[in-house]
């Protein structure tokens, strides 16, 4: 069960005391829960049974640790069984919504036997130490442990566990991850940059990379600093690493691709476009396509990036929907181009977002500012810290990202900004 942060102004004084006044107590009595980030990217090296963690939440077994392949010992006909033990009875509904999820968009099966049953390899949910689970199936009929720790329950997060169970690596330790994010080694923490190797021998079935992977790391995984461990080389795309909202349509195509979901299907559609054959026998088609065989290309598989990428005169930026409230779970950016040979200064009039948490890291909202025209963040913020603040780029490129919380909307603290653009 997540642990909830009152948000007093103790508490608030504690991790952001520059954003909060004695006269503004009365506004800080709205509960945020605590950043899903400590529970899933801070587990211990070792389980509770003093296994190693690989990649901070898989389990290996010796012929894995050779060869890093997992996609190779699946579930035989995708039939999955599982055990709730007593430690994860509390959790039950959470592991059931995150089971159904996978029912919904893959052909796997789940059938739930005792926590006794020992009769073949079967899935063992219990409550230990973090989040975690061995990569695939290991054949052991005693059963192989998901651990589902305290602030594991997210529907994303225990998905995220069962895809590694069904044969899933990180997304980012695909063989052609550097086509797509570089690794800021500078910023993981000391004896963590193991967590960040490539997959040499995965197989992605053709499968796209997809920055909205269940299975991808977050910007921020294993940072020792607060800057980021991973940068997205697609700038306008930073904020869509690190989802845990559910299966993104290529986590879906590739289970049913690993599993072969179409072989049922006497005449399977020829779907087109990165589109699949469901368990239906039909084609379910991804973002921005549309048509019975995904024929039509509406769209980018992103979709639209909000803010506005293409500013190329002075004026004022402001958050969206600014004076009321920004919405919930974006990532926006705004990117300005002076003429050449001039340089972009902006000044925040406002800025009021979620604070600073007391680790010293922006986990639920936060601004960053891109000044040196390339893809690393100069400036990294929160609560009211921009306020009345002034920048000035090196080269005639400013980008400002805007990260929104997903979990819930707190009208005294998210104000957003509003900033003032000019050409020097």
């Amino acid at each position: 069960m997540s642990r909830l942060l009152l948000v007093s102004l103790l508490a608030v004084a504690a991790a952001a005391p520059s954003s909060v006044s004695p006269q503004n107590e009365a506004l800080f009595t709205e509960e945020i829960p605590e950043p899903q980030y400590l529970f899933e990217n801070h587990n211990p090296d070792v389980t509770d049974s003093g296994l190693e963690l690989f990649e901070s939440d898989m389990v290996l077994t010796e012929e894995q640790k050779l060869d890093r392949k997992a996609a190779p010992n699946l579930w035989p006909g995708g039939q999955v069984k599982y055990a709730i033990t007593s430690t994860s009875v509390p959790d039950r509904a959470a592991i059931e919504a995150a089971l159904n999820h996978w029912r919904q968009h893959t052909c796997v099966t789940f059938t739930e036997v005792s926590a006794s049953f020992a009769g073949e390899p079967h899935l063992r949910f219990s409550k230990q130490s973090g989040c975690w689970s061995y990569v695939g199936r290991t054949g052991w009929t005693s059963g192989q442990d998901v651990s589902i720790g305290t602030g594991c329950t997210g529907l994303g997060t225990i998905a995220h566990e069962v895809g590694h169970a069904l044969g899933f690596n990180h997304e980012q330790s695909r063989p052609d991850r550097n086509n797509y994010v570089t690794i800021l080694t500078g910023n993981i923490q000391d004896g963590r940059s193991g967590n960040f190797a490539i997959a040499s021998n995965a197989n992605n079935y053709s499968v796209p990379y997809d920055y909205t992977s269940v299975m991808h790391y977050g910007s921020t995984y294993f940072t020792k600093n607060g800057q980021p461990t991973i940068q997205v080389n697609q700038l306008q795309y930073s904020g869509l690493i690190g989802s845990r909202t559910g299966l993104s349509h290529r986590d879906k195509q590739l289970a049913n691709a690993m599993y072969s979901c179409a072989a049922s299907c006497s005449s399977p559609p020829a779907c087109q476009n990165g589109g699949y054959v469901s368990k239906a026998c039909s084609c379910v088609c991804p973002p921005g396509t549309s048509g019975s065989r995904c024929q039509t290309v509406t769209a980018p598989y992103y979709g639209s990036i909000c803010g506005n990428q293409a500013i190329t005169s002075a004026g004022t930026v402001s958050s969206i929907n600014w004076p009321s409230i920004y919405p919930r779970n974006q990532n926006c950016f705004w990117i300005v181009t002076a003429p050449a040979g001039r340089r972009v200064r902006i000044t925040f009039n406002t800025a009021k977002v979620l604070y600073r948490y007391s680790d010293g890291n922006c986990y639920w909202d936060w601004i960053n500012l891109y000044t040196n025209s390339d893809n690393s963040a100069d400036v990294n913020a929160c609560g009211s810290e921009l306020q009345g603040k002034t920048y000035t780029t090196t080269g005639n490129r400013l980008a400002l990202e805007m990260h929104t919380y997903a979990g819930g909307s707190y009208p005294s603290l998210q104000t957003g900004f509003t900033a003032s653009v000019s050409f020097v």
